[in-house]
């Protein structure tokens, strides 16, 4: 007599209570599911989300389920029929080459049969079903890493090389030599393309010396023949002659350089008088390789890398593409920026990503607590460094950085709210709007009311992160929000005259904050576990 199965099903209820983005986040970080699966089980259907299982393996998943709000029910499997059943049912065909889901799978299934989840039949033939895992020859991070410097610094130790003895040389040799980097990197770039397509070290390593010895080549050039022309010329000539070994060879490591070397030209042009508003056409450049890539959900970290270069590139360029008569609301431009990210971040990445690959998240939170902390401090009020006043409103008229971020924004808040996201937290992705209206309106209110509304408002930040990373578990947002309460007391530490016992009982009260909450939630992470 065989053992009675049982399988989990959901049919689209939550425990009540819950809303439908908590139970997605709180699935998510149960089960490490991608944001496009658990989009399916509120389809209205029925869903079956566990099969094969026995008694207690099932009442357990459904503990699972229930805690992150999800009403889920237990059903009997119907019994095999023994007699009529072959000994050894026939696998399917196999299927056409794995997925990065397929690829989880099969990764996961020693796992399951460890755990007890499933057999080791039924998982063979699981892997039967889904045909044989295609080996996939994946570099290590360290290899690529290392190709891409060792590159980088083979071209740079080449062109001094060359600049040892280079006044001495004759001008055919020295012409010689101008090409001779370009040459070789040309030479190792096809030697790439041809007989290792698949590796990804020596596809980023060929592209990156190529890019150096391109920069080597034109400099070389010009200073053998004199050739006149400035820094900003070169730089852009430059990184719009290595831009086709993106799509060439699909580097995200000449991408990352082109996002650098163009940010680099608009500081030198700001510097030099000279317009950057080409930039914002050029950083666009690379984009089309750098959807693609984000589409195909491989390469991870190369997405994650090139998504904190572009947002650091993004807000170093824009204090340096912006017209000059718009820099009396530069704090401004910041911070609809800053919001700008932190919105993106809500509307398109998913919980289920790591933190530190959630670069929007982290520099528009950050950013905002930054600015908030320094416009909570009366004095710079009080010197009218601050105060723009409404004279300044015919500047949000025009094409310029702080119309397209406060549309953007205002954009952003619309589709969260059309797509009925949960509000919670949205406080940093107003946040910019709030900065604007109070500088624009500084003029009408009392010295020291600015300071005192930015210090409520960090407060309120810090007092909602706190209420949220207690309700869904997560440390991040509680630590976060203990963070926001020390830095504003340590900002009102310089600019109060409290007395130092009653500072110092706030900082103790703080740490103890700290450690006594890290403790409980590590603590019901753990009751959560058993």
């Amino acid at each position: 007599m065989t053992e009675q199965l049982y399988r989990l099903v959901f049919r689209g209820d939550l425990v009540p209570g819950i809303t439908p983005e908590q139970a997605r986040a709180n699935l998510q970080e149960n089960f490490r599911i991608q944001p496009m699966s658990i989009e399916r089980l509120f389809a209205g259907k029925l869903v079956v989300l566990k099969t094969n299982l026995d008694r207690s393996s099932a009442e357990r998943y459904l503990a699972i389920f229930e805690r992150s709000g999800f009403c889920c029910r237990i059903e009997p499997l119907p019994a095999p029929d023994l007699r009529s059943a072959p000994a050894e049912p026939p696998a399917a065909p196999a299927r056409a080459a794995t997925t990065p889901h397929q690829d989880w799978l099969f990764l996961e299934l020693p796992k399951l049969v460890a755990a007890g989840v499933l057999n080791a039949p039924t998982a063979e033939r699981i892997r039967a079903h889904y045909g044989a895992q295609e080996p996939v020859r994946k570099a290590p991070l360290a290899l690529i890493i290392c190709a891409t410097l060792g590159s980088l610094l083979v071209g740079m130790g080449i062109i001094l090389l060359f600049a040892h003895n280079w006044h001495e040389l004759s001008r055919p040799v020295r012409t010689a030599l101008s090409f001779a980097p370009l040459l070789l990197g040309q030479a190792l770039a096809g030697w790439a393309i041809a007989r290792r397509p698949d590796s990804r070290a020596w596809q980023e390593g060929s592209a990156a010396f190529l890019l150096v010895a391109v920069g080597a080549s034109i400099a070389l050039v010009g200073q053998t023949y004199h050739i006149s022309g400035d820094l900003p010329r070169f730089v852009l000539t430059w990184m719009l002659l290595g831009l086709p070994l993106v799509y060439l060879m699909r580097a995200a490591s000449v991408t990352g350089l082109f996002w650098i070397g163009i940010t680099a030209w608009a500081v030198i042009n700001r510097f030099e008088n000279a317009p950057a508003n080409l930039y914002w056409l050029l950083v666009l450049l690379p984009a089309p390789f750098f959807a693609q890539l984000w589409r195909q959900g491989t390469r991870r970290l190369a997405r994650a890398w090139l998504l904190w270069l572009l947002s650091l590139c993004l807000a170093c360029a824009l204090g340096f593409t912006m017209p000059r008569s718009s820099t009396a609301l530069v704090t401004s431009v910041y911070a609809l920026l800053f919001s700008l990210y932190y919105l993106a971040d809500r509307l398109w990445m998913g919980s289920a990503r790591s933190i530190w690959g959630r670069p929007q998240r982290l520099l528009g939170c950050g950013g905002i607590v930054v600015l908030g902390l320094a416009f909570s401090f009366r004095q710079l009020w009080g010197e009218l460094a601050l105060r723009v006043g409404l004279e300044r409103f015919h500047l949000l008229l025009g094409l310029n950085p702080l119309t397209v971020l406060l549309l953007g924004n205002l954009a952003l808040v619309g589709t969260l709210l059309w797509k009925r996201r949960s509000l919670c937290g949205l406080g940093f992705g107003l946040a910019g709007c709030v900065i604007l209206v109070c500088q624009l309106a500084a003029p009408l209110l009392p010295p020291s009311a600015p300071a005192w509304l930015f210090s409520l408002y960090l407060l309120l930040l810090a007092i909602a992160s706190l209420r949220a990373g207690f309700r869904e578990g997560l440390l991040s947002k509680v630590n976060g929000g203990l963070g926001i309460l020390s830095l504003l007391i340590v900002a009102r530490f310089f600019d109060s005259r409290l007395p130092f016992t009653l500072k110092g009982a706030a900082f103790i009260g703080i740490g103890i904050g700290f450690l006594l909450t890290n403790l409980l939630i590590k603590r019901k992470e753990a009751v959560a576990c058993r």
